[in-house]
């Protein structure tokens, strides 16, 4: 049995889809004990108070994880180390690179962990990627999304949209140097980069009714054709055995508690972060040229 002094009270913000599967997570974690939870859907059904308030929420916890909607992730993760407590936070913890250096650093100068989940990292295809391709040997690279959405679609709403799947381009390419173009029309936004070693990489987003949902990562490395189409993944033209389990949100949070209680490092460096939320700004603002380079804003080798 754990010792109760290691045991974290936590409490999730925004019980949706996302936060339910957080706070199953958060139940399931032997150093952990839901104790509340704020707004959602799936609020009612977790058998633990569900409180009126943020500021509840965060009196009854020490670590509170929020999964609201991503507009309101800065100020939510801003009350809560404000309030001394550790955050756990949906990716992206901010719409921009400037406020999310501004959170990292308030949670350094409280002495608080800021753990960003990266979900999008952790399943199978990402791991299988991650696992054979190394961004030295990036010949060409290309993700594209089609979802259902409206077909009016902003460029900064489908550039914030993607965010995780850009993630996913920069875990495989390493970090991108420059924006060559941004096309833009409304419910589409298509881009294309130049990588750290000269190659070239793009990217395709679309929203519309009529769209069923469908992911595509293509990556030429060292010669062979790597191809994610949602869950599935060929290697020139075959299927691969994936890497990797289902239970992403419990993977991550038993590394958001190493963080908090055995002073683990962080899966993702926040200059990675920073790098991603640089380009989604950029895009979004159909914006080219030269990206802010972030000193270890490279995967490991």
């Amino acid at each position: 049995m754990s010792d109760p002094k290691d045991q974290l009270r936590c409490s999730v913000v925004g019980v949706g889809t996302a936060g339910r599967a957080r706070a199953e997570a958060i139940r399931a974690h032997p150093r952990c004990t839901l104790v509340a939870v704020h707004h959602g859907r799936h609020a009612a059904s977790l058998g633990v108070p569900v409180v009126a308030s943020l500021a509840e929420a965060i009196e009854l916890a020490e670590v509170v994880a929020i999964a609201s909607p991503t507009p309101m992730h800065a100020d939510h993760v801003r009350a809560v180390l404000g309030h001394g407590r550790h955050a756990i936070v949906e990716f992206p913890v901010a719409t921009t690179a400037a406020i999310a250096e501004s959170l990292f650093a308030l949670a350094r100068s409280v002495g608080k962990v800021l753990h960003v989940e990266h979900i999008e990292l952790l399943d199978p295809p990402a791991t299988t990627f991650a696992a054979h391709i190394r961004p030295a040997q990036v010949e060409a690279a290309t993700v594209s999304f089609q979802g259902a959405g409206p077909a009016t679609a902003t460029a900064t709403e489908l550039a914030i949209g993607n965010v995780a799947r850009l993630h996913r381009l920069v875990a495989c390419t390493g970090p991108i140097s420059a924006i060559r173009s941004v096309e833009h029309e409304p419910g589409r936004l298509v881009a294309s980069f130049v990588l750290a070693n000269g190659t070239i990489a793009s990217a395709t987003f679309e929203r519309a009714p009529y769209f069923t949902r469908k992911t595509v990562l293509k990556v030429t490395a060292a010669g062979r054709s790597w191809v994610q189409t949602n869950d599935l993944v060929e290697r020139d033209r075959s299927p691969v055995t994936l890497i990797g389990s289902s239970g992403l949100f419990a993977m991550d949070q038993r590394r958001a508690v190493s963080r908090i209680l055995d002073r683990g490092e962080h899966y993702v460096a926040e200059s990675r972060i920073l790098h991603v939320l640089d380009l989604v700004e950029r895009l979004g603002s159909s914006h080219t040229g030269p990206l802010p380079q972030r000193s270890d804003a490279a995967p490991a080798p």
